[in-house]
């Protein structure tokens, strides 16, 4: 029997489901581990340099670590000059071909909103994902110890699952706090995801997937907190259910190989239309304007850190990231003001690595098209996103993100 690419994640993970999810529209075979299978410990860990999921194994061996990374790694082989000769392709990517709707839209525009949503999706909805995870403990706990317990220590005794619970409760609630959540901030967390529910909600009343006919890199971002935390968790599943059933089915389809979209029948061939006026694209600029209110401050002061950051470390070697240990991923924390309060949170340059993944994108149109891109977000307050960029690329190296020359601005 032909080994199958192994998935080492938790079903509890907001990255994970953004694979998975992947895995499963392009009808690619595979086996989940949990984090905590001994051979993830013992072998991938050390492999990859630091404790982190989703890693996607391939049969011969090779490790592929990171949503975005493995998504782009499998697409590339559908889409590289041997991909019509099955015996051109690597063996390691035989049992890896994507045969689903591809992930990135055909149309130049759509391509660059699609990774918008993406960066979004995985980083800017990191405060509703974790309140409403961390933060209701009379709905959530019983069922995050039982999931936390069954992907981290399955083999273990009851005391030993216990111990492990309450270490991953601890961390992950001290993290809730490093994204700007709080007593004081907590109400506008409530109301500000409520706003967002609906928003998306009157989208899918349009659209099956976020930018059309087929899941793209908008909806392979957005799935990771939409479904584990914030579709999944008792608490923050009911009120999904409750205010926002369309946004629950689009989990649901989320989730499915197949297209799952009866309820859109005679529409499953459609795309958005930036240039066309109607329904659908008020709801996508309702989401946009959303993002500007939401994440744009915050993309802001992340960029404005990491620059001075590097100011300050002027011959900071190339293929480094500057850290004492190279596997941490926060290079500190930077205030600013978010919907009327102030809040501290970390700076992690992989959200540099996914802004840049906006713009290179975009820095692909053509004149016209760019300036179509330009008008629509500037309309929608994002007006000075494809300009807002560090001193030095951040790039993936060896599993790490580490930052490009000097000289080399993202």
């Amino acid at each position: 029997m032909t080994p199958l690419p192994i998935l080492y994640g938790m079903p509890a993970s907001l990255y994970t489901a953004k694979v998975r999810s992947y895995l499963r529209k392009q009808r690619i075979a595979f086996e989940e581990r949990p984090a905590g299978d001994p051979r993830f410990v013992a072998e991938v860990v050390p492999a990859v340099g630091r404790w982190i999921i989703p890693v996607l194994q391939l049969p011969d061996g090779t490790l592929l670590q990171d949503g975005a990374v493995i998504i782009d790694q499998l697409e590339a082989w559908r889409d590289g000059p041997d991909a019509s000769d099955a015996h051109a392709v690597p063996a390691n990517a035989q049992a890896a071909r994507p045969i689903g709707p591809r992930a990135r839209p055909a149309d130049p525009l759509l391509a660059v909103l699609a990774h918008l949503f993406e960066l979004f999706g995985g980083e800017g909805l990191l405060r509703p994902a974790m309140h409403y995870r961390w933060n209701f403990d009379a709905d959530n706990l019983a069922f995050l110890r039982a999931d936390f317990i069954g992907a981290l220590a399955p083999a273990a005794t009851q005391e030993e699952q216990l111990a492990v619970f309450e270490r991953s409760s601890r961390r992950m609630r001290k993290a809730t706090q490093s994204f700007g959540v709080s007593a004081d901030t907590a109400a506008t967390v409530e109301s500000s995801w409520l706003d967002c529910l609906q928003r998306l909600d009157r989208h899918f009343a349009q659209t099956p997937y976020l930018l059309g006919s087929t899941p793209t890199y908008a909806d392979y971002g957005l799935i990771g907190p939409l479904f584990p935390h914030l579709g999944r968790d008792p608490h923050p599943a009911a009120l999904m259910k409750r205010v926002a059933p369309r946004v629950w089915r689009w989990v649901e389809r989320m989730n499915a190989p197949d297209a799952d979209a009866g309820e859109y029948l005679g529409r499953e061939a459609q795309w958005l239309d930036p240039a066309a006026p109607g329904e659908t694209l008020e709801a996508l600029e309702a989401l946009l304007r959303f993002i500007a209110d939401d994440y744009w401050p915050e993309l802001q002061a992340m960029v404005a850190f990491a620059d001075d950051w590097l100011a300050q470390r002027p011959d900071l070697p190339a293929g480094t990231n500057g850290l004492p240990r190279p596997g941490d991923r926060s290079i500190g924390t930077v205030g600013f003001e978010w919907r009327g309060h102030p809040i501290q949170v970390g700076v992690l340059p992989y959200r540099l690595f996914m802004l840049q993944r906006v713009q290179d994108t975009a820095a692909l149109l053509d004149a016209d098209q760019a300036a179509a891109l330009r008008a629509l977000l500037a309309r929608n307050g994002l007006g000075g996103l494809l300009d807002l960029r560090c001193r030095r690329r951040v790039e993936r190296r060896g599993q790490l993100e580490v930052w490009g020359p000097a000289g080399v601005a993202n």
